[in-house]
């Protein structure tokens, strides 16, 4: 082996690494304003299917509904930290933790209908607090979306 290997093998190594450290500074959007708003739109029919299948006290499907909507809601954590919105973020902390009382609830060997209700009820009051912060309707369409200037 000659002198100029381990000086090119330097060299390479370098460039990758300058390289993979150029690309690492750009940002990468993992959760864009429209995979949130598609992520609202899944969650609202995932969370009115909950609601049906509590109120006719289908229990295992609607722990089922409940397990898919806590996935989507807590992916939405992303967006709100990517935007710097600390009072979300505790909105939404606030929600996945009823989800998981109500989750806790919907496991118990005997099901406490009531408390069940109660719960989810709870679950939709936590949705709501953010909504009235950061949502508003489309008079024409009628298609609910962030109020304009809520996040850059």
């Amino acid at each position: 082996m000659s002198d100029k290997a381990p000086l090119a093998i330097i060299v390479l190594l370098t460039v990758v690494v300058a390289g993979s450290a150029g690309t690492a500074q750009k940002p990468y959007p993992l959760f864009t304003l429209d995979n949130f708003v598609s992520t609202m739109k899944t969650l609202g029919p995932n969370v009115a299917a909950l609601n049906a299948s509590l109120a006719s006290r289908d229990f295992e499907t609607a722990k089922a509904q409940l397990t898919r909507s806590r996935e989507l809601l807590a992916t939405t954590v992303t967006f709100w930290r990517d935007h710097e919105r600390a009072d979300a973020i505790a909105f939404l902390g606030d929600t996945v933790r009823t989800m998981d009382d109500l989750d806790t609830a919907l496991s118990a060997e005997t099901i406490d209908s009531a408390a069940v209700t109660a719960l989810a009820g709870a679950v939709g009051a936590a949705c709501e607090a953010c909504h009235a912060v950061y949502r508003e309707q489309d008079p024409v369409t009628h298609e609910y979306r962030l109020k304009p200037g809520s996040v850059q």
